[in-house]
């Protein structure tokens, strides 16, 4: 008898601080890169950058979230990389999104890819009770 059942979804969520101040071509550069990367491997969520810090939320298949977040722990672009959410999840709550991004308005002309801005940001609305929907609320109106 065949095991049916879907791989276990599960959420990161952590926020570090860039080595250096990013401008909006570089920015731009690494969330296409992101993007790509994430539709490769069925990843969802995601990127605020505001004054040197990142908050970033992954969801996806168990494994797989977390060989992200161990290539991105190695990334020599940013420090101080502290997981503030690690758990499983029943449903996406980023679902549509390979890596939406929050933050500056400016960078919209850099990418091809359309961004949200951070007065704009909301989920899927299928998991409002969702933690890492009510962290994103937070983070965000802090800043």
């Amino acid at each position: 008898m065949h095991d049916h059942t879907k791989p276990l979804l599960h959420n990161i969520a952590y926020v570090s601080h860039s080595i250096w101040p990013l401008g909006p071509t570089l920015l731009s550069d690494i969330l296409e890169v992101s993007q790509r990367n994430n539709a490769r491997d069925e990843i969802t969520g995601i990127l605020k950058y505001h004054d040197q810090q990142f908050f970033q939320i992954l969801e996806g298949e168990q494994s797989v979230v977390q060989l992200c977040f161990e290539r991105i722990v190695r990334d020599p672009r940013h420090i101080n990389v502290s997981q503030i959410l690690d758990d499983s999840i029943m449903s996406r709550t980023f679902g549509n999104w390979t890596m939406s991004y929050a933050g500056p308005d400016e960078i919209g002309p850099y990418t091809p890819t359309p961004l949200k801005p951070r007065a704009d940001f909301k989920g899927d609305g299928n998991a409002s009770s969702c933690l890492a929907l009510e962290l994103a609320y937070q983070i965000f109106l802090k800043a």
